[in-house]
C-alpha cells in the first residue's frame, strides 16, 4: 500500500512542535504515514540559540516565555525537561521617558491602573496626562463592528496621547517592535478590545478581573526559562525527531498541485511528493513557492522589521550606578538608539557568573532599522553610549555579542486579520492540505507559535483521513 506522506516545511520552533505532535499522535494511531521536516539552514530552532561558555548562558534570540499561556509548558511537560524550568526573579521594571528611568506602575495590567494610588504617584505623567486617562472611564464606545483600527488610535481616544507615548507604546513596541500607529487593534490589542467590549472602559475592565487574576499571581513570576537556555527545548526536539524526520539544507523553491497531492522541488532540484503540507515560515518566503499565484501578490504582504540584540559581560565593579529590577523599555519620544534594555544578571541570575554583570540591549524598530546594518563596534559603542546616561559603567565589556535579525518582526499592521484569513482561504480554496502558521500568521510569542504548530498538527491529520489513496 502507498503511505500518505506529510511535508513540514520550516524547523523553527512552530514547525519543530507541529512535526514532534504529529510524531506523537502518529504512533498513537497506529498510523504508517511518513513524514518529515524541511529546513533550509544547517540548524534548527528558528530565532532559538543559546551560546553556553564559561559559566555563561547567553540567549541570542528571545530568552523567555510566558508562564500564563499553556502551550510552551506543555512542550517542555511532554519532553520530559519540567525539572530544568527556571522562575525569573522578581523586580521592578521600568520605562525610559521623559529623560529618566521611571518603574512601571504597580497594581496595573499592560499599564492600565486596577489602583488609583500607584497610578497617580508615578512620574511618568504629568498631572493632566492623569487626569486624561481617567477620561476612559466616561469615553463612549470606539470600536467600530467589523472593522479594523490602529491600535494606538483606539488607545489615545480612550486614555491620550501621554499615557499611550510614555507606557503603552514602550510596553507593547517591546513585544512587537512596532508603531503602536500602525498596528492593527484586532491583531495586537484583543485584550484591549475585549475589556471594551465587556466592561465599555479600559480601567472598569481591569480593576473587574485584577483582584481574581493579577493580584492573586503578584508573588509568581511571569517568564520562565530552561536552566541551560531555551536551545535544551531545540536540542530535546531535534533528537526526539531524529535525522531520519529532519532533513537539513532544504530549502523549497516550488510547490506544484499535482493530481494526487504536491510536488516539491528543493534547492538541488530534488524533487519530493507530499499529501499534506504544514509551512511553519515567514510570509514572505511562503509567496515565492507559489511563483504562478498572483493571488497572494494581491493579499499583500506581511512587513517585518529588523532588530539586533546586544549582549555586554563586565564585572560587577565596572557598574557604578546600577539599578535593581528586570530591565527597561523606552519610549519613542525619547533620544535614545536602544529600544529595551535587560539587566539578565538580575533578571536570570543562574546564567552568569556571581562576581559578573551582564546587560542585553535592544536597538531597531520599525521605521528605525538603519542601526542595524552598522558594525558591531559602533553598535556597542551606541549602546554604552545611551546607557551611561542613565547609569555608570566605569570600563569597557570583557565581552560583546551583536546578533541581527534581519526582517524577523512581523509587523501586524491594520487589516492584517482580514489579510491572514484571505491567506488561509486561498489556501482552502487552491491548495486543499496545505496549512500554514508560524509569527506572521497568529502571534509572535514562543507559545502562541507552539499552539499554531499543534493546530497545524491537528489540521494536517484531519485533512488526510478525508483522503482516499
Amino acid at each position: 500500500m502507498v503511505k500518505k506522506k506529510i511535508v513540514v516545511i520550516g524547523g523553527g520552533i512552530t514547525g519543530l512542535s507541529s512535526t514532534f505532535y504529529l510524531k506523537k499522535e502518529l504512533e498513537k494511531q497506529g498510523l504508517d504515514y511518513e513524514l518529515v521536516l524541511l529546513e533550509a539552514g544547517t540548524k534548527v530552532g528558528g530565532k532559538i540559540e543559546t551560546v553556553r561558555q564559561d559559566g555563561y548562558v547567553i540567549e541570542r534570540g528571545p530568552d523567555s516565555f510566558l508562564r500564563r499561556k499553556p502551550e510552551m509548558k506543555k512542550l517542555v511537560a511532554d519532553l520530559d525537561l519540567e525539572d530544568q524550568l527556571v522562575e525569573n526573579a522578581t523586580g521592578d521594571n521600568y520605562v525610559l521617558a521623559k529623560q529618566g528611568l521611571h518603574p512601571i506602575p504597580k497594581n496595573s495590567i499592560m499599564g492600565i491602573p486596577a489602583r488609583y494610588w500607584p497610578f497617580f504617584k508615578t512620574g511618568l505623567l504629568s498631572a493632566s496626562g492623569k487626569i486624561r486617562v481617567l477620561g476612559d472611564l466616561f469615553v463612549g464606545k470606539q470600536q467600530v463592528d467589523g472593522e479594523d483600527m490602529a491600535l494606538g488610535t483606539f488607545l489615545r481616544a480612550r486614555v491620550g496621547d501621554e499615557m499611550v507615548d510614555n507606557i503603552l507604546e514602550p510596553l507593547m513596541s517591546g513585544i512587537y517592535a512596532g508603531d503602536l500607529d500602525e498596528m492593527s487593534a484586532e491583531a495586537t490589542g484583543e485584550r484591549f478590545l475585549n475589556l471594551e467590549r465587556e466592561y465599555g472602559s479600559l480601567i472598569k475592565g481591569v480593576r473587574g478581573i485584577y483582584d481574581k487574576t493579577t493580584a492573586q499571581q503578584s508573588t509568581t513570576s511571569t517568564f520562565l526559562t530552561m536552566r541551560g537556555g531555551l536551545a535544551t527545548i531545540v536540542e530535546a526536539l531535534e533528537q526526539e525527531l531524529s535525522a531520519k524526520i529532519i532533513k537539513k539544507g532544504k530549502r523549497v523553491q516550488k510547490i506544484t498541485r499535482q493530481a494526487r497531492g504536491y510536488e516539491l522541488t528543493i534547492s538541488n532540484q530534488e524533487k519530493l511528493q507530499a499529501d499534506s503540507i504544514f509551512i511553519a515560515l515567514p510570509y514572505h518566503e511562503i509567496v515565492p513557492m507559489f511563483r504562478d499565484d498572483s493571488n497572494f501578490e494581491e493579499i499583500g504582504e506581511v512587513p517585518a522589521a529588523s532588530v539586533a540584540a546586544v549582549s555586554m559581560i563586565f564585572p560587577k565593579d565596572a557598574i557604578e550606578k546600577d539599578i535593581k529590577g528586570s530591565g527597561f523599555v523606552v519610549s519613542r519620544n525619547e533620544d535614545f538608539s536602544m529600544t529595551a534594555c535587560s539587566w539578565i544578571h538580575q533578571k536570570w541570575p543562574h546564567t552568569v557568573p556571581d562576581d559578573k554583570v551582564l546587560l542585553r540591549a535592544f536597538v531597531g524598530r520599525r521605521k528605525e532599522e538603519s542601526i542595524v546594518d552598522l558594525a558591531d563596534k559602533a553598535i556597542e559603542e551606541t549602546v554604552l553610549s545611551d546607557l551611561n546616561r542613565i547609569m555608570t559603567i566605569n570600563r569597557a565589556p570583557d565581552y560583546t555579542m551583536v546578533t541581527r535579525w534581519r526582517n524577523s518582526l512581523p509587523q501586524y499592521t491594520v487589516g492584517h486579520v482580514q489579510r491572514r484569513e484571505a491567506i488561509f482561504e486561498e489556501f482552502r480554496k487552491s491548495y486543499p492540505g496545505i496549512f500554514a502558521g508560524g509569527a506572521s500568521f497568529d502571534g509572535v510569542e514562543l507559545s502562541e507559535c507552539v499552539r499554531q504548530g499543534i493546530d497545524g498538527t491537528t489540521a494536517v491529520l484531519k485533512h488526510l483521513e478525508s483522503i482516499e489513496i
